[in-house]
């Protein structure tokens, strides 16, 4: 048992030396608050969906394909879904259209770095150091209450190479969050008891991490008085991660002894594989839906497809028919490429279709949640005007039913940054973000 006056104190101390710790994460130091004791009524939460390579955009030079441009042709209520979108057209007053929104750092860059700063907007342009993600920003705030802080999935798995990521998730430092990829093996991470044995040999490996950590925190705060600035600054870059650390084998040591939500998987197929992309798309979403279902996260991001043809997601079209892989039809078939956009929307809206039907008490759980999905480019290598997709959180203050068009490129971090501001960050800014989007709250 931990004395929480002591921690507190020692955190008052790290603050003191610099290291900046988000509120949130003081929170979960307590095991109240770590078991959800405090969480509201009405779960928030968080879904980010990425897909890679743009989208299909034919020019005024092929009328003949004009019902196949991404986006809608007239901005606002009146808009009419082209048919990449036209599945999502039951969802119409639940979805915001998006256009004209990048990060403009990102805008000059060759657009496959973008599945890397998606949710970042990181300026990667001379370094390739990332920060935090939007889902992980949320993560920290509403990942106390749950046993899993934030789900982390793409079809590949893992992290990629830095600018061509298999995963959409990057932590406090910046550094890429590996993505599972493996039905099975994530259903078995949320829902499957450990045996008794299995869980004292766990109790012992976190407590020995514990004093581990206690032990590099109480040197390092010794150290840090014999340094100059600039080592001063990279050691309190040290120290937060850390806390971090922490803060994780803190929480896994709270819910330990905890019962695992008991689910049914009768309607899972846990076997698929991404040589089924359909159903495994789809899998992968239910898995998302469970986990909310059961509030064993709030928070969720699944990368579709990956950057530049890396990764197992570049069959997919080819494997449903659709000839060459996903990066191949980007660059030199549209018409074919406007089609696996439709695909992918369909799988989208099945998504939203169970959102829509899964209760939180008297209200949908898609109103409590809060979706992005789309990509870091409009086509292939123009990282500018993202096809984006934002759905739910009525519940947030979020209004919905439009084509939003900008007059001029505006910053993806202004959209973000409201987001945030939703789930009760005071956040001041988010990249490159110029101001709120005030356009999507009601």
């Amino acid at each position: 048992m931990f004395n929480s006056a002591w921690r507190l104190n020692r955190r008052t101390v790290l603050r003191g030396l610099g290291c900046g710790i988000a509120l949130p994460w003081l929170e979960a130091m307590g095991p109240a608050a770590a078991a959800g004791a405090d969480a509201p009524t009405r779960p928030r939460r968080f879904c980010g969906v990425f897909f890679a390579n743009g989208v299909g955009l034919p020019g005024n030079d092929k009328p003949e394909l004009r019902d196949w441009h991404w986006f809608p042709y007239t901005a606002g209520a009146d808009y009419e879904f082209n048919k990449p979108l036209e599945p999502l057209a039951p969802h119409r007053a639940d979805i915001t259209i998006l256009g004209d929104l990048s990060h403009p750092s990102s805008r000059e860059m060759v657009g496959h770095a973008t599945g890397d700063l998606w949710l970042t907007g990181a300026d990667v342009r001379y370094s390739l150091t990332n920060s935090i993600s939007l889902d992980q920003m949320i993560a920290r705030s509403v990942g106390h209450h749950t046993r899993v802080p934030s789900l982390v999935m793409s079809s590949h798995g893992g992290v990629g190479p830095q600018t061509r990521a298999t995963t959409i998730s990057f932590d406090g430092e910046g550094r890429a969050i590996p993505a599972a990829s493996k039905p099975r093996q994530i259903f078995e991470r949320l829902f499957t008891q450990g045996a008794d044995g299995d869980k004292a040999v766990r109790r012992q490996a976190l407590a020995r991490g514990r004093r581990q950590v206690d032990v590099l925190l109480e040197d390092a705060a010794s150290l840090r008085r014999r340094l100059g600035r600039p080592d001063q600054r990279r050691l309190d870059e040290f120290l937060q991660s850390l806390s971090e650390v922490e803060s994780r084998l803190a929480r896994a040591e709270t819910w330990i002894d905890k019962p695992l939500p008991q689910v049914d998987a009768d309607r899972l197929n846990l076997e698929v594989s991404p040589e089924g992309p359909a159903d495994f798309i789809r899998t992968m979403f239910d898995l998302i839906l469970l986990a909310f279902q059961t509030d064993t996260t709030r928070v969720a991001t699944y990368q579709i497809s990956a950057e530049d043809g890396v990764g197992v997601c570049e069959r997919f079209p080819a494997i449903m028919g659709l000839g060459k892989g996903h990066h191949w039809l980007s660059h030199h078939d549209v018409p074919t490429l406007a089609k696996y956009d439709r695909f992918l929307s369909e799988q989208y809206a099945y998504f939203l279709d169970r959102l829509a039907n899964l209760r939180d008490g008297d209200e949908r759980m898609l109103d409590n949640t809060i979706c992005l999905y789309g990509s870091g480019t409009s086509t292939v290598h123009n990282a500018r005007n993202y096809p984006l997709v934002l759905a739910g959180g009525k519940s947030f203050g979020l209004k919905h039913g439009r084509f939003l068009r900008q007059p001029a490129e505006r910053p993806l971090g202004d959209l973000f940054l409201t987001l945030l501001h939703r789930f009760d960050i005071p956040a001041e800014k988010f990249a490159d973000s110029a101001g709120e989007f005030t356009e999507i709250v009601a």
